[in-house]
């Protein structure tokens, strides 16, 4: 998950980064560099934050060895600084931006990257990041129309989906299937009734299923507990007040990418 990055990362990291975070519109003058690898660079950048973190004392410093040793890095080191910059800038926004509407939240974080980087690379970092962001956006908007029909948001809701790249659709796909293999697994668990799961959807799948059970079994409980509490903001709140809170409640228990398939199972929250 490229967005949420932790607070103590922030903290470790805030005191070494004040040289790249006391001019960042001077930083997007430089020309962004040519990059010709076959793995993404943000991947890559991502790939060595988290090395670096492996570390018993995180520092810039140390972050910027572990690129050194990386071709890929090394060549591009100069926006490397910026990224982890901006990384350590975005956690504290995140902070700041956590008592506002999640739609919000989501432009703002979009409209930050400006600081930081050229047109040009923020399409080299965040073009599918902020796809899904404008995504959704747009669906929390069809949402929060009171104006409109359920019947009219639904055929919204779909002529959206239906306007989104083949990445977000085959996400938005897996994301349905996951569900549908969920229930069948819950129904051959109650009637102990591995044959049926394994015949409907082979026997590598069943292997699978049973192995991600405690996984998906909290997700699942994770879900219905904050529909729940979402029905009771909804209840005891104004609409502004609740959707406020709603995203502090998910901003609480979820990541960025969970609360992405949250909204998609449940667009209604």
């Amino acid at each position: 998950m490229k967005w949420l990055f932790s607070l103590v990362l922030a903290i470790a990291v805030a005191s070494s980064m004040l040289i790249y975070l006391s001019n960042p519109a001077q930083r997007v003058a430089t020309p962004p560099p040519q990059v010709d690898i076959p793995v993404a660079i943000d991947n890559v950048f991502e790939h060595i934050i988290l090395a670096s973190q492996e570390s018993a004392e995180f520092t810039a410093l140390q972050a910027q060895q572990h690129c050194d040793k990386l071709a890929a890095c090394k060549k591009n080191s100069e926006l490397f600084n910026r990224y982890l910059s901006f990384k350590v800038a975005l956690a504290e926004l995140q902070q700041q931006l956590a008592h506002v509407p999640l739609s919000e939240q989501l432009a703002e974080m979009i409209a930050f990257q400006q600081r930081y980087f050229s047109e040009a690379e923020i399409a080299l970092l965040f073009a599918d990041d902020n796809q899904w962001q404008r995504y959704t956006i747009a669906k929390l908007a069809i949402n929060a129309d009171n104006s409109l029909t359920k019947e009219l948001k639904q055929q919204l809701l779909a002529n959206l989906d239906a306007e989104q790249s083949d990445e977000i659709t085959q996400s938005l796909q897996a994301t349905q299937q996951l569900q549908q293999l969920n229930n069948s697994y819950k129904e051959a668990l109650q009637q102990q009734d591995y044959n049926q799961l394994a015949a409907e959807f082979g026997d590598a799948a069943a292997t699978r299923l049973i192995a991600l059970q405690q996984q998906r079994l909290q997700w699942q409980t994770l879900s219905e507990q904050l529909q729940q509490q979402i029905v009771q903001l909804k209840q005891h709140h104004d609409p502004q007040q609740a959707e406020q809170k709603i995203a502090q409640l998910l901003n609480q228990h979820l990541t960025e990418n969970q609360k992405r398939r949250f909204l998609a199972l449940f667009p209604q929250s």
